[in-house]
C-alpha cells in the first residue's frame, strides 16, 4: 500500500496534470469574466436595438462551451485538455431562442386563457341542460 502511495506520489504524469489544472483553473476565471462583459453587452444591445449581437452570442456560446470543457478536465470526466490543446469549440447557437420563447410563452398564455373560457363555457351548458328536463317522466315530475 505505500509502495503504491510513493509510485503515485512521485507519478510525473499527475503532477503535470496538476500543473495543467492550476493553469486551466486561471483560463476559466479569465473566461469567466468575458462571459459576463458578454453578458452585459448583450443585454444592452439587445435593449437599445431589440436584436441579439450574433457575434457577441457566438462568443458567448464558445466561451461557455470552453468553461464546460475545462470543467470536465479538472474533474477528471475527461483526459482530453481545452483549447489550446484541442481546438477552440466553434458551434452557432440558438441565434433568436429567447425571442421563439418568448412568443412561445404568449402563445401558451392565448391557449391557456382559451382553454380557461371553454371549459367555462361547457360548465354553463352543463349548468343549463340540468336545469331542463331529460325526458318525459322528468316533465310529469316537474308537473306534479
Amino acid at each position: 500500500m505505500k509502495e503504491e502511495i510513493r509510485e503515485n506520489l512521485i507519478d510525473e504524469g499527475i503532477w503535470i496534470r496538476g500543473v495543467f489544472m492550476i493553469l486551466f483553473l486561471i483560463a476559466y476565471n479569465i473566461a469567466e469574466v468575458l462571459i459576463l462583459i458578454a453578458a452585459l453587452f448583450q443585454f444592452v444591445a439587445v435593449l437599445f436595438t431589440g436584436r441579439i449581437n450574433k457575434a457577441v452570442l457566438r462568443l458567448g456560446n464558445n466561451l461557455s462551451l470552453f468553461a464546460f470543457e475545462v470543467f470536465q478536465y479538472l474533474t477528471f470526466n475527461t483526459n482530453i485538455r481545452p483549447f489550446p490543446f484541442s481546438p477552440w469549440p466553434d458551434e452557432e447557437s440558438g441565434a433568436d431562442l429567447w425571442r421563439d420563447n418568448e412568443i412561445s410563452e404568449a402563445e401558451f398564455e392565448e391557449a391557456e386563457k382559451a382553454e380557461k373560457a371553454e371549459e367555462a363555457e361547457k360548465a354553463e351548458n352543463i349548468d343549463d341542460v340540468k336545469a331542463e328536463p331529460n325526458s318525459d317522466n322528468d316533465i310529469k315530475k316537474a308537473d306534479s
